[in-house]
């Protein structure tokens, strides 16, 4: 089971996101679906990451390529998880702060230019860590690709013509 604090930490994930703890608290965090995610998120690069990061981390002098792969995988793992936050952040982003001296206002969706920046992050991470596996000998799944496909009628009835 995905432990999200084996692979980074709740101030690393707000650091993605430019919010507080006011604003995102541990215990949101702290939920079982955000681990549960990263470890979807996880397995989706390779059935065997975990265990290959396990093993890293306790390894007693980690080599250069496992340095690799632990670094990495751990700032991937803040992007992916910040990345399933995005699409709730204006819940959890108020417009307006203040404690009656000090004020502060955000746009509408603080997190409308952020969007681009954290996939961008999030895809070259997941090719970072994807990188470090096979540095490690290991096996990387491929990825699906998704076919998208669309049907239109035609602009003129075959019947009456």
């Amino acid at each position: 089971m995905t432990i999200l604090l084996n692979y980074t930490s709740y101030d690393e994930i707000r650091a993605v996101l430019g919010v507080s703890d006011e604003e995102l608290e541990d215990v949101t965090l702290a939920l079982p679906i955000y681990a549960q995610k990263l470890g979807f998120e996880l397995e989706d690069i390779s059935s065997t990451l975990e265990s290959v990061y396990e093993a890293a981390k306790t390894a007693p002098v980690p080599t250069t390529a496992q340095t690799k792969l632990l670094n990495s995988v751990q700032v991937f793992s803040a992007y992916a998880i910040a990345k399933h936050l995005l699409g709730s952040a204006s819940l959890f982003a108020p417009r307006r702060v203040g404690d009656g001296r000090a004020e502060t206002e955000r746009v509408t969706d603080p997190f409308e230019t952020l969007r681009d920046d954290v996939e961008a992050g999030y895809l070259s991470l997941k090719q970072r860590v994807s990188s470090a596996l096979v540095g490690l000998g290991e096996q990387v799944d491929a990825a699906t690709s998704r076919v998208y496909s669309a049907a239109a009628g035609l602009p003129v009835d075959n019947v009456t013509g």
